[in-house]
Protein backbone atom coordinates (compact mmCIF):
# COMPACT_ATOMS: atom_id res chain seq x y z
CA UNK A 1 0.00 0.00 0.00
CA UNK A 2 0.97 3.38 -1.00
CA UNK A 3 0.06 6.93 0.89
CA UNK A 4 1.00 10.05 1.64
CA UNK A 5 -0.15 12.91 4.02
CA UNK A 6 -0.82 15.87 3.13
CA UNK A 7 -1.01 18.83 5.75
CA UNK A 8 -2.65 21.97 5.46
CA UNK A 9 -1.32 24.79 6.57
CA UNK A 10 -3.02 26.44 9.63
CA UNK A 11 -2.86 30.09 8.16
CA UNK A 12 -4.48 28.64 4.58
CA UNK A 13 -7.43 27.50 6.89
CA UNK A 14 -7.44 31.05 8.09
CA UNK A 15 -8.09 32.59 5.11
CA UNK A 16 -10.94 30.17 4.24
CA UNK A 17 -12.50 30.75 7.11
CA UNK A 18 -12.18 34.35 6.84
CA UNK A 19 -13.28 34.43 3.07
CA UNK A 20 -16.50 32.48 4.15
CA UNK A 21 -17.44 35.06 6.32
CA UNK A 22 -16.76 37.83 3.75
CA UNK A 23 -19.19 35.83 1.53
CA UNK A 24 -21.78 35.22 4.30
CA UNK A 25 -21.57 38.88 5.07
CA UNK A 26 -22.35 40.03 1.62
CA UNK A 27 -25.13 37.19 1.63
CA UNK A 28 -26.62 39.23 4.40
CA UNK A 29 -25.24 42.39 3.52
CA UNK A 30 -28.05 42.05 0.08
CA UNK A 31 -30.83 41.00 2.62
CA UNK A 32 -30.77 43.89 4.09
CA UNK A 33 -30.36 46.18 1.28
CA UNK A 34 -33.12 43.97 -0.23
CA UNK A 35 -35.69 44.81 3.01
CA UNK A 36 -35.15 48.39 2.81
CA UNK A 37 -36.01 48.91 -1.38
CA UNK A 38 -38.93 46.73 0.08
CA UNK A 39 -39.91 48.82 2.99
CA UNK A 40 -39.13 51.91 1.29
CA UNK A 41 -41.43 51.20 -2.00
CA UNK A 42 -44.29 50.31 0.01
CA UNK A 43 -47.27 52.33 0.65
CA UNK A 44 -48.53 52.77 4.06
CA UNK A 45 -52.18 53.57 5.00
CA UNK A 46 -53.24 51.30 8.22
CA UNK A 47 -49.26 49.44 8.15
CA UNK A 48 -50.72 46.05 7.71
CA UNK A 49 -49.07 45.73 4.26
CA UNK A 50 -45.50 46.89 5.00
CA UNK A 51 -45.43 44.89 8.43
CA UNK A 52 -46.09 42.00 6.72
CA UNK A 53 -42.86 41.18 4.70
CA UNK A 54 -41.13 38.00 5.40
CA UNK A 55 -37.81 36.45 4.66
CA UNK A 56 -38.40 32.57 4.20
CA UNK A 57 -36.25 29.67 3.76
CA UNK A 58 -38.10 26.46 2.54
CA UNK A 59 -41.54 26.19 3.36
CA UNK A 60 -43.29 27.94 6.11
CA UNK A 61 -45.77 30.29 6.77
CA UNK A 62 -44.98 33.46 6.15
CA UNK A 63 -45.95 36.87 8.01
CA UNK A 64 -49.54 37.97 7.27
CA UNK A 65 -51.74 40.83 8.90
CA UNK A 66 -55.07 42.13 7.56
CA UNK A 67 -55.98 45.80 7.23
CA UNK A 68 -59.01 45.05 8.56
CA UNK A 69 -60.55 46.94 11.91
CA UNK A 70 -56.81 49.01 11.75
CA UNK A 71 -56.93 52.36 12.05
CA UNK A 72 -56.18 54.35 8.82
CA UNK A 73 -53.36 57.05 8.57
CA UNK A 74 -50.76 55.48 10.35
CA UNK A 75 -46.82 56.85 10.73
CA UNK A 76 -45.18 55.96 7.45
CA UNK A 77 -42.08 56.06 8.88
CA UNK A 78 -42.70 54.08 11.95
CA UNK A 79 -44.56 51.36 10.03
CA UNK A 80 -41.88 51.18 7.58
CA UNK A 81 -38.91 50.86 10.38
CA UNK A 82 -41.54 48.27 11.82
CA UNK A 83 -41.62 46.06 9.00
CA UNK A 84 -37.76 46.87 8.46
CA UNK A 85 -36.94 45.62 11.83
CA UNK A 86 -39.35 42.27 10.99
CA UNK A 87 -36.89 41.18 8.44
CA UNK A 88 -33.98 41.93 10.45
CA UNK A 89 -35.34 39.48 12.62
CA UNK A 90 -35.63 37.17 10.04
CA UNK A 91 -32.20 37.83 9.20
CA UNK A 92 -30.78 37.02 12.34
CA UNK A 93 -32.67 34.05 12.78
CA UNK A 94 -30.67 32.66 9.61
CA UNK A 95 -28.09 30.07 9.89
CA UNK A 96 -25.44 28.42 7.48
CA UNK A 97 -26.37 31.66 4.70
CA UNK A 98 -23.12 29.66 2.70
CA UNK A 99 -25.42 26.41 2.39
CA UNK A 100 -28.63 27.97 1.65
CA UNK A 101 -29.81 28.08 -2.27
CA UNK A 102 -32.92 29.76 -1.36
CA UNK A 103 -34.51 32.90 0.82
CA UNK A 104 -38.21 34.07 0.01
CA UNK A 105 -39.19 37.65 0.17
CA UNK A 106 -43.17 37.19 0.76
CA UNK A 107 -45.73 39.26 1.72
CA UNK A 108 -48.58 37.28 3.66
CA UNK A 109 -50.86 40.14 3.40
CA UNK A 110 -54.35 38.95 2.44
CA UNK A 111 -54.39 42.24 0.18
CA UNK A 112 -50.86 41.89 -1.33
CA UNK A 113 -51.92 40.99 -4.48
CA UNK A 114 -54.32 44.28 -4.71
CA UNK A 115 -51.69 46.35 -3.50
CA UNK A 116 -48.60 44.88 -6.00
CA UNK A 117 -51.13 44.84 -9.40
CA UNK A 118 -54.79 46.31 -8.55
CA UNK A 119 -53.28 49.39 -6.96
CA UNK A 120 -50.26 50.07 -8.97
CA UNK A 121 -47.31 49.85 -6.17
CA UNK A 122 -45.68 47.28 -7.95
CA UNK A 123 -43.04 46.95 -5.05
CA UNK A 124 -41.57 43.26 -5.73
CA UNK A 125 -41.42 44.84 -9.23
CA UNK A 126 -39.00 46.95 -8.13
CA UNK A 127 -36.87 45.13 -5.74
CA UNK A 128 -36.51 42.93 -8.33
CA UNK A 129 -35.66 45.78 -10.87
CA UNK A 130 -33.51 47.11 -8.21
CA UNK A 131 -31.67 43.83 -6.59
CA UNK A 132 -32.07 41.21 -9.37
Amino acid sequence: MIKTTLKINPSLRKKFDALEQRAENAVRDKLIDIAQTAVSASPVDTGAYVTSFSYTVGAGRPRGKSSANRPTGQNPQAMRQEGFNNLMTDVNKLRNLLNTTSITLRNGSPHATAVEYKHGYHVFAKVRNIHG
